[in-house]
């Protein structure tokens, strides 16, 4: 039985103090209204109505009863009609965890142009170094290292891709020269992520044919991005970061791209947006995925480079599960 469905008719059976005209403003059968009404009292062992052949009229308890209904009514038509107004206009929280590839230029903009266009969404944005559950940590919605999702659950959508250069201070190129190969960058002092945040082994090519592998070995590791860029500013190694976090730092010669005739290959350069089945998609997260692949797509055209925007990295991490 849906009791729901059953509570209106029999509102509706009171109000009119027929079967007959409720069934026709229902716009359904008189059998039906009658089933309708049998069930609900067979459901709660009571009767709510004394019918004759003439008139009906409620009991007593079929009067409590209809106050209830009324209420309940009341409260349950609020709550869609507020659902459907926030999926005219999102609203609440959306909770969004990012990969820290994403931790300086990009996310700002983003989430700013976002709640301009919808100022009632509250933005929560958690930064992961490490692997997350988007479902069982809460997320709304994921920007991540590019990973097939292995939760049929999840959904995947491209964002583009991003660029790592090697670099290091003049003052310590001064003192410890200058590699030119990835095989003499290897041999130097560096700064990176620890190895549980990612790799230090780098895959490097050269006119467009790869080369052999090479291993950093640092002397130092910090699990943020932004560190081991002011690690390599404070002269402590080489380091192999995302461009777009260094390019302030290159135009004042505070850092030097170093193997420029070198670009490297890395899978963890690409990112996607990741969030949960498209069914029942509440509006806020929706809209957020939408304004996210859009703004990606629209950096990309107005700076005829690669899908990640020039100005958008800080970490590079593992992709994170979406499982």
């Amino acid at each position: 039985m849906n009791q729901i469905h059953a509570m209106r008719v029999f509102v509706r059976v009171a109000e009119t103090e027929s079967f007959r005209r409720a069934a026709q403003q229902l716009d359904v059968s008189n059998a039906l209204v009658t089933r309708s009404v049998a069930m609900l009292e067979a459901h709660l062992n009571t009767r709510l109505i004394n019918r004759t052949t003439r008139n009906l009229a409620l009991t007593e308890a079929g009067q409590r009863y209809l106050e209830g209904c009324r209420c309940v009514l009341e409260e349950l038509d609020h709550l869609e009609r507020s659902l459907a107004h926030t999926e005219s206009e999102p609203s609440g929280t959306l909770r969004v965890v990012a990969a820290g590839a994403l931790s300086l230029a990009t996310l700002t903009p983003l989430i700013d142009g976002y709640r301009r266009l919808y100022p009632r969404v509250n933005v929560r944005l958690t930064l992961a170094e490490r692997p997350v559950d988007l479902v069982e940590d809460g997320f709304d919605v994921g920007i991540v290292g590019a990973t097939p999702a292995r939760n049929g659950e999840c959904v995947e959508r491209a964002l583009g891709t991003t660029t790592f250069v090697p670099c290091a201070a003049p003052a310590w190129l001064a003192e410890h020269g200058e590699p030119h190969t990835p095989e003499e960058l290897a041999q130097c002092a560096a700064v990176a992520l620890p190895p549980e945040e990612r790799s230090a082994t780098w895959q490097f090519a050269k006119a467009g044919e790869r080369v052999q592998p090479v291993t950093l070995q640092p002397g130092y590791a910090v699990n943020n991005m932004l560190m081991v860029r002011l690690a390599a500013l404070a002269g402590m190694g080489v380091a192999i970061v995302p461009a777009p976090l260094v390019a302030d730092d290159f135009t004042a010669g505070t850092l030097r791209r170093l193997l420029p005739d070198y670009d490297i290959d890395d899978p963890d350069a690409r990112m996607s947006i990741v969030y949960p089945s498209r069914q029942y998609l509440p509006a806020k997260t929706r809209r957020f995925v939408d304004y996210t692949v859009e703004h990606f797509e629209n950096f990309e055209h107005a700076h005829h480079a690669s899908p990640m925007p020039a100005r958008s990295s800080g970490t590079p991490s593992r992709p994170l599960s979406v499982a």
